[in-house]
């Protein structure tokens, strides 16, 4: 990547250095920078990436891009000023991307399953295209840029899901990506604290396609009336996917569980049946197999490629992941997350699951829900006890809210720590019982299972 590209896609004002550089790549992080990359130093409201320019240098980078005039003389290293960090950081990825005119681009978003979606569909569509997808927490401002950055001639496909948690995010997301395919998973209860209720959910989700014309293809969830709504106002190629939903292109029939460890069932698309042999558990994971397929089918890829791709799925650490455990006990370890949504699926699962042993479920704090938490949080309470969940053990700031909805006092138990809720399960615990550990990123319940590794040890 020369400097003139650099200059031309940020609109940046070259300060000092030679204009005829050239460099191996674009780092944000100057503890991870390799030789010749150029330094973005991004500012935010704890963090001003300007401070670390000097270390920068240290490190190997040839050139920054600052926002403010540098304090010390860099002696003529190269150094580009833009208004903001952030949106040229953005500004050159998507031109980046754009430099690969014959490569394609799918974007996944959606409140649930959009990793799993996008870790189905590129399982599938790296079999017909070499495909690069973002990994980790990559799917922000700063995370799909630097994805994007990874783009060479090599590559034909790209596959990326993109979070957001506010209004306006997805929209410049897109922007930057210039998808060719958008899915949607679904519209939940998930950042309900800025967006409000689903209706702000399913705008703000919506912008990832606002733009689409009739070149972009939307792939469809027509068993959610938001994501259909959001289809039926766009003129673009539409291809629908559903369980329930007879009309939809792409769907799913006969679908059984096989000992906790997968799923079979028969995909039909446009009338053609695919048996389908899948990893892990989950019937909404059934669905993001749909949603998966449905990409792939608008990057090219066959019938014989999504069954071999969905058979070679491997499902995403602690996403509905069973575990055993030397007691005699299973574990759904499906602690990466939560929201009401999602919640609800995993208990569903617990239920259906259940063998001759008893049930317990073992949750933490869904957060970001703003004046919704206690409801949310009584009436997942509610939910758990209707669903007829033999025990429930509580973690977090509104645990006394869950267990109010659960109701069962002698079968329902709050814990104060992680150490805490593991040594109330091994005390309700036998062999043959099923476990659910599940709750938002900020309550860590994985400590739970770790702390129960940790007793066998």
């Amino acid at each position: 990547m020369d400097l003139n590209f650099i200059l031309n896609s940020t609109n940046g004002t070259l300060i000092s250095g030679n204009p005829d550089s050239v460099f191996s790549g674009v780092s944000t992080d100057t503890r991870k920078i390799a030789k010749d990359e150029i330094f973005f130093a991004l500012k935010g409201d704890n963090f001003n990436g300007q401070n670390f320019i000097e270390k920068a240098f240290e490190n190997g980078a040839n050139g920054a891009v600052i926002e403010d005039s540098p304090s010390t003389n860099l002696n003529g290293k190269v150094l580009v000023q833009v208004p903001s960090t952030i949106k040229a950081l953005g500004d050159l990825a998507s031109s980046w991307r754009m430099s690969f005119p014959d490569l394609k681009v799918a974007a996944i978003t959606g409140s649930n399953g959009k990793t799993t979606t996008k870790e189905m569909t590129w399982s599938i569509v790296s079999l017909k295209h070499n495909t690069l997808k973002n990994t980790g927490n990559f799917n922000n401002l700063i995370g799909l840029p630097l994805t994007l950055f990874e783009l060479n001639k090599d590559y034909s496909a790209a596959v990326v899901e993109v979070g957001m948690n506010d209004f306006g995010e997805l929209k410049r997301l897109s922007e930057i990506a210039r998808p060719d395919i958008g899915a949607i998973t679904n519209i939940g209860h998930a950042h309900l604290e800025k967006l409000g209720g689903l209706d702000g959910v399913a705008k703000a989700k919506g912008e990832l396609v606002e733009n689409f014309n009739e070149d972009n293809v939307f792939v469809v969830n027509l068993d959610d009336p938001h994501v259909k709504r959001i289809s039926d106002n766009l003129n673009c190629q539409k291809v629908t996917f559903g369980i329930n939903s007879e009309d939809a292109m792409i769907r799913a029939q006969d679908i059984e569980s096989n000992d906790l460890s997968n799923m079979t069932f028969n995909m039909t698309i446009s009338g053609e049946r695919l048996p389908i042999k899948m990893k892990g558990i989950g019937l909404h994971n059934v669905l993001n197999s749909l949603c998966a397929a449905g990409i792939a089918l608008s990057l090219g890829c066959d019938g014989a490629q999504i069954q071999r791709g969905l058979l070679n799925y491997t499902p995403t650490n602690m996403r509905l992941q069973v575990l055993d455990t030397p007691y005699g006990f299973k574990i759904i370890n499906d602690a990466y997350n939560a929201n009401p949504d999602s919640m609800r699926r995993a208990i569903d699962e617990l239920v259906r699951l259940k063998g001759t042993g008893k049930t317990v479920a073992v949750l933490g704090d869904m957060l970001e829900l703003g004046e919704g938490s206690d409801r949310e949080h009584y009436e997942l309470g509610k939910y758990v006890s209707n669903e007829g969940v033999d025990h429930l053990i509580s973690f977090g700031t509104f645990s006394s809210k869950t267990l109010e909805g659960y109701g069962k006092a002698q079968n329902g138990l709050p814990a104060q720590t992680h150490q805490q809720a593991a040594k109330l399960l091994m005390e309700l615990v036998n062999p043959g019982d099923l476990v659910l550990v599940k709750g938002s990123r900020g309550s860590r319940m994985e400590q739970v299972i770790k702390e129960i590794v940790k007793e066998q040890g």
